[in-house]
């Protein structure tokens, strides 16, 4: 799905992993080219640390450095200390007001802050997005165009045609959206990786 040149996706998940969310045990995780750790899965042609490596690896040919401005994968209780600084449990005054559920009740993001998902429900706590430094037009020009290749999207658009902007549209953030189905490519590269072992 595409929407004014922008690639998105909604994250698709497997149900058996909503319990792991920010709880995977350290040897499901591996250190990624551009900073920060990703699940990495050998059963899955490395995971998201292969397609984000082999990105990395391409765009550094093409003369683009990828870097990261977080950790990649976060930690439940991470995800947790940065909800409860973004979000009250009161009504903000924020417009948009963006709101979550969590513990049993609506929670409405701060004004002047980001959002982040639900303790439980971020792309991060799968391991399977990164923030990347896209201050420098060339980078996001470069992923826009490239990170697809690599199963990597946006979360969602800068807007939305019915509706206009979209205020929870983060153009740091890109996500492994298909993680159990590699694009053909990281499937290619996989298989050409493990003829060199």
């Amino acid at each position: 799905m595409a929407d004014l040149g922008y690639p998105y996706k909604r994250l698709n998940v497997p149900k058996e992993w909503l319990p792991i969310n920010g709880k995977l045990p350290s040897e499901a995780l591996a250190k990624l080219s551009c900073g920060g750790t990703g699940w990495f899965d050998v059963n899955h042609c490395g995971g998201f640390v292969f397609a984000c490596n082999v990105m990395y690896d391409d765009a550094r040919k093409a003369g683009i450095t990828l870097k990261a401005v977080s950790e990649g994968y976060r930690s439940y209780a991470r995800q947790e200390a940065l909800f409860y600084d973004r979000y009250s449990d009161r009504p903000t005054g924020r417009k948009p007001e963006i709101t979550r559920y969590f513990n049993g009740g609506k929670w409405y993001l701060k004004v002047g802050k980001s959002p982040s998902a639900t303790p439980g429900y971020s792309p991060h706590g799968w391991g399977v997005a990164q923030d990347f430094d896209v201050n420098n037009g060339d980078v996001f020009t470069w992923l826009r165009a490239n990170a697809p290749k690599y199963g990597l999207y946006l979360q969602g658009p800068p807007a939305y045609l019915a509706t206009g902007p979209n205020p929870e549209y983060e153009p740091w953030h890109w996500q492994l959206s298909e993680p159990l189905n590699p694009t053909r490519l990281v499937k290619r590269r996989w298989r050409q990786f493990k003829e060199l072992l």
